[in-house]
C-alpha cells in the first residue's frame, strides 16, 4: 500500500511538472489564433477605409449606386463558387507541402513524383486565378459603363491610403497624392545624413527594406527584377549623397520622383506579367465589402 502511495505521489508530481508545458503550448496556439484574428481585422478595416475614401471622391449619383449594387449582387454567386474551388485547391497544396516538409525534415531529396505533384497543383492554382478574373471581367466592363469619364480617370489615379494628404484638394485627395514627394525626400535626407561608414554598413539593409515595400504591392520579384531594382535605387542614393546641400535642395523633388518611379516601374512590370488580371475598377469596385458601403450611402441620399 505504501509503495502504491509513493508511486501515485510521484505520478502526480510528474504530472504537475508536465502540465505547465502542455498549458504553455495550448496558450501559444490560442495566442497565435488571436493574433491572426486581430491582423485579419486590421487588414479588413484598412480595406474598408480605402473603399470609403474612393467612394467619397467619386460623388456617385443615386442611379449609379443602384446600378452598381445590381452588378455587385450578380457577382456574389461567382465569388462563392470560386471561393469553394480555392479552398479545395488550398487543401491539395497543404497536403503536398506537408509531404515536402516531412521529406526535407528527414534530409532526403524531394523525389520526381512529389516535384511533379507540386508543380501540377501550383499550375492549377494559377489557372483558377485566371478563370476567376476572366469570369469577372464582363462585370468590370459593366461597372465602367455606369461611371463617367472623370470618375474613371480618378479611379485610375487612385492610390490606396488610410488618411489622404490634407493639403491636396484635387481628385488625388481620395487616395495618396500621386505627385507628393515629401516622403521620398525625407527618406533621401536620412540617407544623406549618414556618414560614409554608416551608409556602407547599412546600404544593403536600406535597399532591402525598399524591395520589401515594393514586394508588398507587387508580389515577389524575380532575381533579375530584384537585381535591377537594387542597382537603380543604389544609383539614386549615390546621386543624392554626392550633391552639395544647395544642389540637393533644388533636386530633391526630382530624385524622390525618380525613387518613386522605380517603384512604379516594378508595379508596371508586375502587371505586364499578369495581363489578364482585373484593373483598378475591377479590384476596387467589385469588392463585396462595397455592398454595405453603397447601401448606406443610398439610404442617406434617398432620405434627403
Amino acid at each position: 500500500m505504501k509503495t502504491i502511495r509513493i508511486l501515485f505521489t510521484g505520478f502526480v508530481a510528474a504530472s504537475m511538472l508536465l502540465l505547465p508545458g502542455f498549458l504553455t503550448g495550448e496558450t501559444h496556439c490560442r495566442r497565435d489564433a488571436e493574433a491572426r484574428e486581430i491582423f485579419a481585422g486590421v487588414h479588413d478595416l484598412r480595406k474598408e477605409i480605402t473603399l470609403h475614401n474612393l467612394i467619397n471622391g467619386l460623388y456617385l449619383s443615386q442611379d449609379q449606386i443602384v446600378q452598381m449594387l445590381a452588378v455587385l449582387r450578380k457577382v456574389e454567386g461567382i465569388r462563392e463558387e470560386y471561393r469553394a474551388k480555392a479552398m479545395s485547391h488550398a487543401r491539395q497544396m497543404e497536403e503536398i507541402l506537408t509531404k515536402i516538409r516531412e521529406t526535407v525534415a528527414r534530409d532526403e531529396e524531394i523525389g520526381q513524383e512529389l516535384t511533379r505533384e507540386f508543380h501540377q497543383v501550383k499550375k492549377q492554382g494559377e489557372g483558377l486565378r485566371e478563370q476567376f478574373h476572366g469570369s469577372m471581367r464582363p462585370y468590370q466592363d459593366e461597372i465602367k459603363g455606369i461611371l463617367n469619364a472623370n470618375q474613371l480617370a480618378l479611379i485610375n489615379d487612385f492610390k490606396p491610403c488610410v488618411i489622404p494628404p490634407r493639403d491636396t484638394w484635387d481628385s488625388a485627395r481620395v487616395g495618396q497624392a500621386s505627385g507628393d514627394t515629401r516622403m521620398g525626400e525625407r527618406f533621401l535626407i536620412r540617407v544623406r545624413q549618414m556618414d560614409e561608414r554608416a551608409y556602407q554598413g547599412r546600404k544593403s539593409f536600406i535597399i532591402e527594406r525598399h524591395i520589401e515595400r515594393v514586394e508588398r504591392h507587387v508580389g515577389l520579384l524575380s532575381d533579375e527584377e530584384r537585381a535591377e531594382e537594387e542597382g537603380r535605387v543604389a544609383d539614386i542614393f549615390g546621386k543624392a549623397r554626392e550633391l552639395s546641400d544647395v544642389d540637393f535642395e533644388a533636386q530633391k523633388g526630382d530624385l524622390a520622383r525618380e525613387l518613386k518611379g522605380a517603384h512604379e516601374k516594378a508595379l508596371e512590370g508586375h502587371h505586364r506579367k499578369r495581363k489578364g488580371d482585373l484593373d483598378k475598377v475591377g479590384r476596387f469596385l467589385l469588392d463585396p465589402k462595397l455592398i454595405p458601403i453603397l447601401e448606406k450611402r443610398l439610404t442617406r441620399l434617398s432620405a434627403r
